[in-house]
């Protein structure tokens, strides 16, 4: 692994504990918003449903704003679920390997990606029927998250460019093996698959699998990671 590689890893380290650390801290205060909110919506439905007239304050009023904080809560919510899945993966980084469903950190990760996608970008996501394995959710998540990340970028500025996920289990040999596969139609970016390479590389080591992927100008992206079934 290249010194630039290897500081870029340090780097990613210290970026994660950072991140992980802003993500402790915003948990409660995206809780206690939730909760305000859910508290002014009761409030203001109650309103609705008992005053019909224009006092104390007009009705078609009362309900906009009644949409809007409804709005509120729901997109709190939102960033509070996005939240938890960065703190839950940052924080199993290099931690243990444990028995989990794949196709739940494929969701995650595209959850944790779909904001760098741009409105017209498609995002195929076929998950196949696969058993859980032992692994270490945090890395995969991360890993995945930087594969999108690549692919969000390649398909950025390609009118009618798309990102498909894929995961498969496959007979090799006496066992299976998990195939995720991200890949996408977009200009391609070269000079970030270099650094996702080693990742993939570290991570599938770690799990006794393999790792795949490159990135062609014009020919978009294309990344296979491999895990053989552990239970």
């Amino acid at each position: 692994m290249s010194e630039s590689i290897d500081a870029r890893m340090l780097a990613l380290a210290a970026a994660g504990s950072l991140a992980g650390g802003v993500s402790s801290e915003l948990r409660v205060p995206l809780r206690e918003m939730r909760e305000s909110l859910a508290v002014i919506v009761e409030i203001l439905d109650h309103h609705l449903n008992t005053n019909e007239g224009p006092a104390p304050y007009p009705w078609s009023e009362t309900k906009a704003l009644r949409e809007r904080v409804a709005q509120a809560y729901l997109t709190d919510r939102k960033v509070a679920r996005l939240n938890s899945e960065l703190g839950d993966a940052i924080n199993s980084y290099g931690q243990d390997v444990e028995l989990i469903e794949v196709n739940d950190l494929v969701e995650v990760a595209s959850n944790l990606t779909r904001h760098r996608m741009s409105a017209s970008t498609e995002l195929f996501i076929d998950l196949g029927k696969v058993p859980p394995t032992r692994l270490v959710p945090g890395e995969v998540v991360l890993l995945l998250t930087r594969l999108l990340t690549i692919a969000a970028d390649s398909a950025h500025d390609m009118q009618g460019a798309a990102i498909s996920v894929k995961t498969r289990c496959e007979a090799v040999g006496e066992g299976q093996e998990i195939a995720i596969y991200v890949a996408d139609s977009g200009s391609g970016a070269p000079d970030e698959v270099e650094f996702a390479a080693a990742l993939g590389r570290h991570v599938a080591q770690r799990l006794g699998g393999s790792f795949v992927g490159e990135s062609q100008p014009g020919a978009g992206s294309v990344f296979e990671l491999r895990i053989p079934v552990s239970t």
